[in-house]
């Protein structure tokens, strides 16, 4: 079977977002060495392909990552409520 005994070859959106990450941090590492750091970190063996299009929509992942304007739950569920004249 080779090097890589994965039964599992999908990566999560976090596990894609590390990536990108790792790629931002050191962007010496080739797709072949990003590779082999998932494989080690998350237990993961993808192809070639899979590491190229996921650093495609790296900025994409990114801004997913770092987005934080998620408004507090109870200014999200707040309605007008009628008001009733007596």
């Amino acid at each position: 079977m080779g090097k890589y005994n994965s039964t599992s070859g999908h990566l999560t959106k976090g596990m894609r977002i590390a990536l990108c990450q790792q790629k931002c941090r050191r962007p010496a590492l080739t797709q072949g060495e990003l590779k082999e750091w998932l494989w080690t970190t998350h237990g993961v063996c993808v192809t070639q392909a899979t590491i190229s299009l996921t650093l495609k929509h790296s900025d994409e992942l990114l801004v997913m990552a770092a987005d934080t304007s998620v408004p507090p739950p109870r200014l999200a569920l707040r309605t007008r409520q009628a008001v009733q004249y007596l």
